[in-house]
């Protein structure tokens, strides 16, 4: 079995995450590959020193803003090269560039499968046709990560997803570590309540909202940021602005993710939208509870046992909701529900017998 992983680029994201773990955990893995559109090898490496070990199993295209058709015709090639079997496309981007390379190529076996990991792009019109068009072009094996994501899907392009898989996280990778060391390795005060959030610096990852809801928890209360993005200078001068600036660190790009929420106490992510974000998963893996907005597929894994949700237009509850988390009982009963529900072995064992019963 040879899979081509697809993706829009190979910048640190759930999606892209989950992608690589994929390929790193398929019992195919050593015959398949890992093709981002957009971007460059050794930036992508260099952003992301884990994709090294991956070096040979990794393209990139370097596609250029707009649709262009010779990325195509580099997939077809990169099809007949490999001898691929499956495109595993992720997103509306590879979607759209795995369905028309299936339909190009050589290979009538060639199957196509695109996992759906939010449903939001479809309230835009251009990209609901194009999804429904390619749908009745070619036979995509639609999975959804989760049954939120389903059936949005499914309302707003009436195509039905053929399985709900829920992503799934490295429970051996992730898991906790000393809480001393790990604030030590990042500089964090010891003795604060620490508040984390790994997402990129972007709109609508609910950044702004937590820095704002310092203003109304104690003062040992801190804020971690982990990613990088368009707003940290905007998210920086908001900090000076309201005087906050000794409780919000910002951490950049972090490699060893287990450590950082090994030095947290709660793990917050306050988006506007979400499918089944991984970053959860991670820290629930790590034994910490968690404080989210009710978007997408969170409800679906985090119970009042794991954490507390708080609708996305209520900011002014995340205060409280974050003092209350962290009573939560926290450690393995949290991690053991992960193992449970969503470890990655589960994940791509899933997956692996989906490609294998594509090409019966």
């Amino acid at each position: 079995m040879k899979v081509m992983h697809l993706v829009q680029h190979l910048k640190i994201g759930g999606l892209e995450k989950m992608a690589v773990t994929l390929l790193q955990k398929s019992r195919y893995s050593q015959s398949s590959i890992i093709v981002a559109l957009e971007g460059d090898k050794d930036t992508a490496i260099a952003s992301w020193p884990e994709l090294a070990e991956l070096n040979p199993q990794i393209i990139c295209l370097d596609k250029q803003p707009g649709f262009k058709l010779d990325v195509v015709n580099k997939l077809v090639e990169l099809v007949e090269q490999y001898n691929i079997n499956i495109i595993h496309s992720h997103h509306i981007g590879p979607m759209l560039y795995g369905g028309l390379a299936c339909v190009s190529a050589k290979n009538n076996q060639l199957k196509h499968l695109s996992t759906v990991h939010d449903a939001w792009y479809l309230n835009n019109f251009k990209q609901r046709f194009i999804t429904k068009a390619l749908n009745s072009l070619s036979n995509v094996h639609w999975v959804a990560d989760a049954k939120v994501v389903a059936d949005d899907f499914h309302s707003k392009t009436a195509i039905n997803t053929d399985s709900t898989i829920l992503n799934g996280v490295d429970c051996c990778k992730f898991s906790s570590i000393d809480s001393d060391h790990a604030r030590y390795e990042f500089s964090l005060p010891k003795f604060a309540t620490l508040i984390g959030c790994s997402a990129r610096l972007e709109e609508g990852k609910g950044h702004k909202d937590l820095i704002m809801s310092l203003l109304d928890l104690p003062s040992d209360y801190h804020l971690v940021f982990a990613g990088d993005g368009s707003l940290k200078s905007t998210l920086n001068a908001l900090t000076l602005k309201m005087g906050l600036q000794e409780r919000v660190h910002f951490l950049g790009n972090v490699q060893n993710m287990e450590v950082f929420y090994s030095s947290i106490d709660v793990m917050c992510l306050f988006s506007q939208r979400e499918g089944l974000p991984l970053s959860i998963l991670e820290a629930m893996a790590c034994g910490k509870p968690i404080v989210a907005s009710d978007v997408g597929g969170i409800h679906e894994v985090v119970t009042p046992e794991q954490g507390i949700l708080v609708s996305a237009s209520e900011p002014h509850n995340l205060a409280p909701a974050l003092i209350k988390a962290t009573t939560l009982i926290s450690g393995m009963p949290i991690r053991n529900h992960v193992i449970a529900l969503a470890d990655a072995k589960g994940m791509s064992s899933q997956y692996d017998n989906l490609y294998a019963g594509l090409t019966v």
